[in-house]
């Protein structure tokens, strides 16, 4: 077999190989501890703590190819950049090249329309992703399929012409189910639709990196660039997108995928909700300090401009109900640090509980609602008088704020 990059799946379901003619996917505990703690530092692995970037490197070292010569990774689309750079950093580790590109530029490949006439349909386990070129959206997986093949329907509806590509890889239960679901809604809008299965997703790769062949007598390979080469910090994008920075990773080198697209925004996907973010904020969990665990997204040009979110379960709880358990709390707080409340206010044109929260370096208004079983919590800080920094990011993140997986 000819020395090639070897084509790995990243999420969101399994950790697999789709080259060398196999399907191969790394052992059940090592993937599914990986892919849920891709957003922490540590991870337990049956009883043990591990490094969750050690698990990666273990989980791709054992999907890589043996006679591979880099790695392409293909992950989830709505992945956050953070994630990505996990991924990345690991094998990074274990490989000269890596190659980084979402599903949505593998699917497309599967699509005869012209550019930018195709719509990506991506199954995830809590939400769905629809992706038509730049644009992004993510549609909660929660009720029976039929509501949300109705809800996905009705978001590819004003494509007219549009190709619908729905990626249904993947072992979930209720992935084919779903698709299928669909895959119906789609035709009944009067658009045509084409499901992808494990089978023709590990075709699309093969086909979008062949295994080269043997070189002519006297042809020499071209040999992995060296040096200290431009690590990538990945922004996930609708589009494939890979930023490059000068730094040093190790002793490997990462190789961007090219520039070929671009997008704003990606979607922040925490324990019960998705949250739409800047794609270039990278995110972080917060458990010191004061307030609430938070996961945090902030400003790669200014620390005290970020997204802050909670969440909280509360199954039959109202707005009205969460004004007055909010009311309680700050109220039992030291004098001078909440302000502003307001349990009937709105922000982004969504019914809310509003509230300042002031400190020496900054302030933080903050924005809380119900969506189901869930209380949600976005905080929008900024320095003192300059709301105006993050204001559209706020407005923003709270308009799409949802409850997932329920």
């Amino acid at each position: 077999m000819s020395p090639h990059r070897a084509v790995v799946a990243a999420g969101p379901f399994a950790i697999r190989r789709l080259c060398c003619g196999t399907d191969i996917s790394t052992g059940d505990e090592v993937a599914r501890t990986a892919l849920d703690a891709i957003d922490d530092d540590v991870a337990l692995l049956g009883a043990r703590p591990v490094t969750v970037a050690s698990l990666w490197r273990t989980a791709l070292r054992s999907v890589g190819c043996p006679t591979g010569t880099g790695l392409v990774i293909v992950h989830p689309s709505w992945w956050s950049s953070s994630r990505i750079a996990v991924v990345t950093a690991a094998a990074a580790q274990l490989t000269g090249e890596v190659v980084v590109r979402p599903r949505s530029w593998l699917l497309t490949r599967a699509s005869q329309a012209a550019a930018g006439g195709t719509v990506v349909v991506e199954i995830a386990d809590r939400l769905v992703a629809v992706v038509a070129g730049a644009e992004m959206a993510a549609v909660p997986r929660r009720g029976e399929p039929g509501l949300v093949a109705e809800e996905i329907g009705r978001a590819v509806a004003g494509r007219a012409g549009a190709a619908v590509l729905i990626d249904a890889a993947g072992t979930d239960a209720g992935v084919a189910r779903l698709a299928a679901d669909i895959a119906e809604a789609v035709r009944r809008r009067g658009l045509t639709p084409a499901v992808v299965d494990d089978a023709r997703l590990a075709r699309l790769a093969r086909s979008a990196w062949p295994e080269p062949s043997e070189p002519a007598p006297g042809g020499r390979a071209r040999a992995p660039r060296r040096g200290i080469l431009a690590a990538c910090a990945l922004i996930l994008t609708a589009a494939p997108l890979a930023v490059c920075a000068a730094l040093p990773v190790g002793r490997r080198d990462v190789a961007a995928a090219p520039r070929v697209g671009a997008a704003t925004t990606t979607f922040l996907v925490e324990g019960r909700v998705t949250v739409e973010v800047p794609a270039d904020w990278p995110a972080q969990r917060v458990v010191s300090g004061p307030g609430s665990a938070r996961v945090q997204v902030a400003s790669p040009s200014d620390p005290e401009v970020a997204l802050l979110v909670t969440q909280s379960p509360v199954p039959g709880e109202t707005l009205s109900g969460t004004a007055e358990r909010l009311k309680r709390a700050l109220d039992a707080e030291p004098g001078g640090v909440f302000a502003d409340f307001d349990p009937s206010g709105s922000t982004a044109g969504r019914p809310a509980v509003t509230y300042r929260e002031v400190r020496a370096r900054h302030h933080v208004r903050w924005t809380v609602f119900v969506d189901g079983p869930v209380r949600i919590s976005i905080g929008c800080q900024s320095r003192p008088g300059a709301e105006d920094a993050v204001r559209g990011v706020c407005e923003q993140a709270v308009r799409s704020a949802r409850a997932i997986g329920i």
